[in-house]
């Protein structure tokens, strides 16, 4: 089987929506934009045993690949429009294109987000995803905007998926725990009904020290962070000891959760809007002027750890 007969075969007859006026098969596809919209665009590569586990099922590749490229549109309050996707392949397995083609549509229909061109190439196994949202023209929610007495807020759980990790090679992993690795959920939902409330946002997926550094070196802003709100699983906590279950949480990754910032004088509107979308909203602290993030209990000054990429071997946080 060639390139051209699997994308005929595993990636072509899907429902096109309207704006999409030429999908897969040609050399670009062709969509139509809104007027008065921009557009938010994404790319990310996703790596085997880097990003997900060597021999990992095809249908879980695709989950986790799709959420984790939308979590980018969430974080910047976009809606959905379209997706492409590269697949570099050992080799061509009719079984695991057929789960890897039938998980990606079933979540590009869920999401409203179809698969609209890509590409194939041999090699080791990676799944490169370039998401394109649209937001109304001026409304994109941004890093730099958060302000000196902001609340500091994160949707859902976190930790739950470093947990998971922790213990994909142990003898009984806990199917509570790894759900949340292999279930992401991007809040795209919820991003789009933060637009006009949120000062700034972004997603947690190299952790939130790791993410929430970005977002304050981009806005020239500090915090102070109270450690003991931390929304944690009870599952991570009963699975490992709290301050292992803290640690994760802090510096694990593999979240894709929201951290926002917004007026205090918002936070009631904010605690409805989390109510409307079933998502749990736990305000964490707030913004100031001072420099990286301080523990509010000790004054500590809590290290930017998290996932990074090109980093000496054994150095990785």
């Amino acid at each position: 089987m060639q390139e051209f007969e699997v994308i005929n075969e595993y990636f072509l007859g899907a429902m096109m929506p309207d704006h999409v006026s030429a999908g897969p098969g040609d050399d670009c596809a062709i969509m139509s934009v809104p007027a008065g919209h921009e557009l938010c665009v994404s790319t990310d590569t996703l790596l085997e045993s880097v990003h997900f586990p060597s021999g990992a099922s095809p249908d879980l590749i695709a989950r986790r690949a799709i959420a984790a490229n939308l979590s980018d549109l969430a974080a910047m309050g976009a809606a959905p429009h379209s997706m492409t996707m590269a697949l570099t392949l050992p080799g061509l397995e009719p079984a695991w294109l057929r789960g890897f083609s039938a998980e990606s549509q079933r979540l590009a229909e869920i999401y409203e987000c179809p698969i609209v061109g890509g590409n194939l190439a041999e090699g080791a196994l990676s799944v490169t995803l370039t998401v394109i949202g649209i937001v109304p023209t001026g409304q994109a929610l941004m890093r730099s905007g958060a302000q000196s007495a902001d609340n500091l807020y994160v949707s859902g759980c976190l930790g739950g998926a470093a947990g998971a990790v922790a213990q994909l090679t142990t003898v009984n992993p806990s199917a509570r725990l790894l759900e949340y690795y292999e279930q992401p959920n991007p809040r795209l939902a919820l991003g789009q009904s933060l637009r006009s409330v949120a000062s700034s946002a972004i997603d947690l997926s190299d952790g939130l020290l790791a993410d929430l550094t970005h977002l304050l070196n981009a806005s020239k802003m500090g915090a102070r962070l109270d450690v003991s709100q931390l929304p944690i699983p009870d599952i991570l906590v009963k699975e490992f000891s709290r301050g292992e279950a803290e640690a994760f949480a802090l510096s694990g990754g593999d979240d894709y959760e929201l951290c926002f910032t917004a007026s205090s004088t918002q936070h009631d509107q904010i605690v409805s809007i989390g109510r409307n979308h079933s998502v749990e909203i736990t305000c964490l602290g707030s913004v100031n002027n001072e420099s990286g993030v301080i523990r509010d209990s000790n004054e500590e000054i809590l290290p930017a750890e998290g996932y990074q990429h090109f980093v000496a071997a054994g150095q990785k946080s």
